[in-house]
């Protein structure tokens, strides 16, 4: 199963263990990760904070105008196409996280490192909120309307035991389309259909461009 923050052990490229103290450690200037186990896409916003999506697919590059064979490794220079980008990825379900370090401290406490859980445990960072913890795949149909499928996770402290992720979500790598993917969404992953994307009130980010003012836990950094 392909948890939202699930990060791969040290031997599979994992991206190291970053506290969210440690701001220095982050790169505001990236755009792809690519690893042996997974693809991600950064975009940073004029608003501040990140906004990543991960498990990204060839057709997540087509629907962002990008190569997937030659994907950008840094962002736009100007701000205000780097903003047109983070709305254009918001599309696709990515989160929008307070900082890269709070996104690299969940991933550790997903990974139950013993810092982690303790600053956990001691209160001195947040629990996750649902929106931080929330699996979220979208499609957009080419005839109009989109798709998308919502999962719960467990994450440090919370155990849910039902809508959790099912474990067979590798399955939409194997759509070759956007409307292939609202198929597989569709058949097998509870996929709600919405004809305009204001219709839409769940825990995803993907309409919050013009509403969101502050972090989900703090402020939102900007880098």
């Amino acid at each position: 199963m392909f948890d939202l923050f699930r990060t791969p052990p040290a031997s599979q490229g994992r991206l190291g263990p970053i506290h969210p103290s440690h701001q220095n450690r982050c790169n505001s200037t990236r755009r792809t990760i690519i690893n042996d186990v997974d693809v991600l896409i950064f975009a940073w916003p004029s608003k501040g904070g990140v906004i990543i999506l991960e498990h990204v697919e060839a057709v997540d590059f087509d629907f962002l105008g990008l190569e997937p064979l030659n994907p950008p490794f840094a962002r736009h220079e100007s701000q205000s196409d780097e903003d047109a980008f983070c709305q254009r990825l918001l599309l696709l379900g990515a989160k929008w996280w307070d900082s890269e370090a709070r996104w690299r401290f969940l991933k550790q406490a997903d990974e139950l490192d013993g810092r982690a859980i303790e600053a956990l445990e001691e209160e001195n960072e947040p629990a996750p909120t649902m929106r931080e913890r929330k699996w979220v795949s979208v499609g957009w149909a080419t005839g109009g309307g989109l798709w998308i499928s919502e999962f719960d996770t467990n994450l440090w402290g919370i155990e849910e035991d039902h809508n959790l992720v099912p474990f067979d979500t590798a399955r939409l790598r194997l759509a070759r389309t956007m409307d292939e993917r609202c198929q597989v969404l569709r058949k097998h992953f509870k996929g709600r259909f919405y004809k305009d994307i204001s219709d839409y009130q769940g825990f995803a980010f993907i309409n919050s461009w013009s509403t969101k003012e502050t972090g989900e836990v703090g402020v939102l950094v900007k880098s």
